[in-house]
């Protein structure tokens, strides 16, 4: 078991805190080591260039879990703040033992792509007896991949981890969520470092049309207050692609 946390700009990073005794790795761009070792941020790998944006990060990512000899990689973004389940329609507060009991629960099944829930999603599905769902919600912030099964990359300038599910769809069997578990972490664009510049710009909507570019009839344009987003027919993909729905 093993956690790869891609990091910028936010040495003052806890979530690695969470974790407990899983094993977890930061991936770090140069210009930022000498901070991220000042704040006593520990676990730092250097990735080989600055300003490469995301997706850089995370195919570097693969590339390394391959290299280690890692079958179960871990991605998870750098301002998760607490893990838990729901029941009964209620969150109770967990720690990394969530994602232990996940990883062991979906290994049988090695899907390429593996997920928890949003916390504030959690709740409307525990009240249901269905706790994993396939191949109908994208593993988002922290995602679980059976890197045996990973042939293809993240792309650059989309909302990248729907466009992943997608691809997972495409070359694979696609994406397990666990609909009970969930993550929590500050809303998309509010938390200093990361991608926020690039929500300031609007740079979200390029991503979003993108997607609907890839992937429509499966995608759609939506706003959401301010923001434009893509929404996807993540299930109605997957059949088109004679994939299990469930």
């Amino acid at each position: 078991m093993q956690v790869a946390i891609p990091t910028k700009g936010r040495p003052a990073t806890t979530t690695y805190k969470l974790l407990g005794d899983i094993p977890f790795t930061h991936f770090v761009e140069p210009q930022d080591m000498a901070a991220y070792k000042a704040a006593g941020v520990p676990n730092l790998q250097e990735i080989p260039a600055n300003d490469k944006g995301i997706t850089f990060v995370r195919n570097y990512i693969i590339d390394w879990g391959h290299i280690q000899g890692h079958k179960w990689l871990w991605i998870m973004d750098d301002d998760v703040n607490g893990f838990g389940v729901a029941k009964d329609g209620k969150t109770i507060k967990g720690d990394h033992n969530v994602l232990k009991q996940f990883q062991k629960a979906v290994e049988q099944f090695k899907f390429p792509v593996n997920g928890l829930n949003y916390c504030q999603y959690a709740w409307s599905y525990s009240t249901k007896k269905q706790r994993f769902a396939i191949n109908k919600r994208p593993p988002e912030v922290c995602a679980l991949l059976y890197l045996p099964k990973i042939t293809w990359k993240y792309r650059a300038d989309r909302k990248e981890d729907r466009d992943f599910t997608m691809l997972a769809i495409k070359h694979s069997d696609g994406v397990i969520v666990d609909l009970h578990a969930w993550f929590n972490c500050p809303g998309v664009g509010t938390n200093a470092g990361g991608l926020q510049h690039l929500y300031q710009q609007k740079r979200d909507a390029v991503w979003a049309q993108r997607l609907v570019n890839d992937w429509a009839p499966f995608a759609k344009l939506i706003k959401k207050k301010d923001r434009v987003d893509a929404k996807l027919d993540i299930s109605g993909y997957a059949k088109h692609m004679k994939r299990v729905v469930r």
